[in-house]
């Protein structure tokens, strides 16, 4: 039992039953069988044996009675536990057994979102005010109201001051400094104060359960505040540490994103490292990551390197949006080919040809390929199919039925009415530049500004 090998410990215990045992061994038997079951959270099992011991003539009778009360709590039932809690009552069960059960009937009732949680709480710390674990009670209130919708933070933060007030258990101490992480993220005031009770939390409870997710809080911050360096040894402390916690691949990728984005002189070849290892966890990210090292195998200036990765991802059981990066992805780099062999624009139009047939896909992937197909088009001396693609992206853009993409749709305007003007054809580009100011958009001031000069210098406004 121990060792929680739940199994082996019954089949012992099943096996000395069979040496047929003195009465006082067989209770104890009995009694450690039934605790084996609830450990093994065989909640409905264990109870009934606890049921049974506890209306017996067994010394562990009162321990049976208070144990098979726990249980009814895990499978629900609150009438069987208030019978058995009575019970065990009447029996004289001491002070500390009811408000141990008192405040476990408060503590799972809060665990599984039970309106009548609050109320027992409350009752617990009314019927046993000097018990030591009222901070905890004083806890799980604050817990409630943080999670209630909308948060009440002010009501969350009492809850705590009383938690300290009582002087906390251990756990109190540890959930209430885990709460106010939140309180103070959720505030959205102060993300110094955050990190300075990240930083407090995991140097004082190294150990605990929460640990992993206020590392990973601390590191988003960081990552958030392009504090490249902490970020990342946070990431890499959490991927280590907790290698089999679910958050430790989502670590280890940023933890690599963050090497990526960071100065260092060998920061590009540790993010490709930290990336493969991603890959190597076999796990949702690991198509992602691929995608990532063949980003950085471009900046490195390595186009075939990437090349080689971007087409493992395509050729792999990677999701929709992974094959769709990689689809750009080879695109951009036969575009960025095409100055040495003019053939690469062709084989850039081809990815993208793909990426915009897309049904499925969101729009700003399928605008985003139409344009740099544009551009490819443009390379090729194509202007006038250039300018026919530039303006599929304003017309697709315009349809009801679409969400609004902005991005693409200026990049896409500018340059059609660029061409426009190259051309001589100012009615046509002023006409786009008054299409892209409407829109409404990050540019639309900027196009304000094209259109305005276009229309005083070559005398085009009409009454």
């Amino acid at each position: 039992m121990g060792d929680q090998h739940f199994d082996e410990a019954t089949a012992i215990l099943g096996d000395a039953r069979l040496l047929h045992p003195e009465p006082s061994l067989l209770d104890r038997i009995n009694l450690l069988f039934a605790q084996a079951q609830y450990l093994a959270k065989r909640f409905e099992a264990a109870t009934t044996a606890f049921e049974q011991i506890a209306h017996s003539t067994s010394p562990w009778a009162k321990v049976a009675l208070f144990n098979a009360s726990a249980g009814w709590l895990q499978l629900g039932d609150h009438a069987r536990f208030l019978t058995d809690y009575n019970e065990l009552e009447k029996q004289g069960g001491d002070e500390e057994s009811r408000a141990s059960l008192r405040l476990e009937e408060g503590l799972m009732q809060a665990a599984k979102g039970d309106k009548k949680a609050a109320e027992s709480l409350q009752r617990f710390i009314r019927d046993f005010p000097k018990n030591p674990r009222v901070s905890e009670a004083w806890v799980s209130l604050a817990e409630l109201a943080f999670h209630f919708s909308p948060p009440r933070l002010d009501e969350a933060r009492r809850n705590l001051a009383r938690a300290a007030e009582a002087k906390p258990t251990a756990a109190a101490a540890e959930r209430a400094d885990y709460l106010m992480i939140w309180i103070e993220d959720s505030d959205g005031g102060n993300e110094d104060k955050v990190i300075e009770l990240a930083k407090r939390f995991v140097q004082q409870y190294g150990a605990s359960p929460f640990t992993p997710e206020v590392r990973m809080k601390l590191a988003e911050i960081y990552y958030r505040h392009q504090d490249f360096a902490n970020a990342q040894t946070q990431f890499e402390i959490l991927a280590q540490h907790d290698p089999d916690n679910p958050l430790g691949e989502k670590a280890l990728f940023f933890a690599a994103e963050s090497a990526m984005s960071s100065m260092g002189e060998h920061s590009l070849d540790q993010a490709i490292v930290l990336f493969d290892q991603v890959v190597r966890l076999n796990g949702e990210l690991r198509w992602a990551a691929r995608n990532e090292q063949a980003v950085i195998e471009r900046k490195l200036g390595k186009p075939q390197d990437a090349l080689v990765l971007y087409d493992e991802v395509l050729k792999s059981d990677a999701g929709p949006s992974e094959k769709r990066e990689a689809l750009c992805g080879k695109g951009d780099i036969f575009f960025e080919l095409g100055g040495s062999d003019p053939n690469n624009y062709q084989r850039a139009i081809e990815m993208y040809d793909q990426l915009a047939s897309d049904k499925n896909g969101p729009i700003h992937w399928r605008n985003q390929a139409l344009f740099k197909k544009a551009l490819c088009l443009e390379k090729k001396g194509d202007r006038t199919s250039a300018l026919a693609i530039f303006y599929k992206v304003l017309e697709d853009e315009a349809r009801p039925d679409r969400r609004r993409e902005v991005f693409w749709y200026y990049k896409a305007g500018f340059n059609a009415a660029r061409l426009l003007e190259d051309e001589s054809k100012w009615e046509s580009a002023a006409a786009i530049y008054e299409k892209l100011a409407a829109a409404g958009g990050s540019r639309s001031e900027e196009a304000k500004a094209h259109l305005n000069h276009l229309r005083l210098e070559h005398f085009l406004w009409t009454d």
